[in-house]
């Protein structure tokens, strides 16, 4: 079976309801869910008024390497106004 990339999209919504479930995300997290390019998806996020804050650490990928400064994002509520909050409710299926 051949399997297809998701949508920018899509992966918009899942990387939203990720970091709305778990708290936040990195990228090796983001690449277990199948979204490529989570710092372009965090991207797009934000030109949708989605703030995010973050922290660069030290993880290690799947393979056991360890890596310096990769990026955890999270949701800056504090930075978001109702308007921005409403829309990003909207992202993640809540009214």
């Amino acid at each position: 079976m051949k399997k297809h990339a998701l949508s920018a999209h899509s992966q918009q919504i899942i990387v939203a309801k990720y970091i709305a479930n778990q708290s936040s995300i990195n990228r090796y997290e983001a690449d277990a869910i199948g979204v490529c390019h989570l710092a372009a998806r965090v991207k797009e996020l934000k030109y949708k008024g989605i703030a995010f804050d973050w922290l660069d650490e030290t993880v290690f990928d799947p393979h056991g390497i360890e890596h310096d400064r990769i990026r955890r994002y999270w949701f800056d509520y504090k930075a978001m106004n109702q308007e921005q909050i409403s829309r990003l409710n909207k992202l993640l299926g809540k009214s």
